[in-house]
């Protein structure tokens, strides 16, 4: 989905990174979403905090469930291009229904925080997982 954002940089800020993005304002679904009045869609955003859990993970990522997700304020590229995503991201070896086991498959808990110096947009807090059978990417940044 890079084109609709851009990562820019990429810092450790003790247990969290922080990703600075730009939104592309030729993404394809502001034609649609609403025409003359751009809005970013939500799943956009999700979609934006999944791929940078994978980039941190190093590996492929899938969602196993979202605990909280607020969104506080309309974005749209015209208005806020320049966002910043605040995340942490820990490796831990539950999910809400599934107890560790061989059959278990890792899941990392992700919590973010995309905002802009004076708005935040969305407040995240769920978990990822790796299905048994995907393997290690060779290199994160590739994708």
């Amino acid at each position: 989905m890079y084109d609709y954002y851009k990562i820019e940089s990429r810092n450790m800020e003790g247990d969290e990174t922080l990703f600075s993005v730009t939104l592309l304002r030729d993404y394809c679904a502001y034609a649609g979403h609403f025409p003359g009045n751009p809005v970013t869609p939500g799943v956009c955003n999700i979609r934006m905090i999944k791929e940078c859990a994978e980039l941190l993970a190093g590996r492929r990522l899938f969602l196993a469930f979202i605990e909280k997700c607020k969104f506080t304020t309309v974005l749209t590229p015209h208005t806020t291009s320049q966002l910043k995503l605040r995340m942490h991201l820990s490796l831990t070896n539950e999910t809400g229904s599934l107890k560790p086991n061989e059959q278990s498959p890792e899941t990392y808990k992700v919590r973010a925080t995309l905002y802009d110096d004076i708005t935040s947009y969305i407040n995240f807090k769920g978990e990822f997982y790796i299905p048994r059978h995907c393997e290690e990417r060779s290199n994160p940044d590739d994708y």
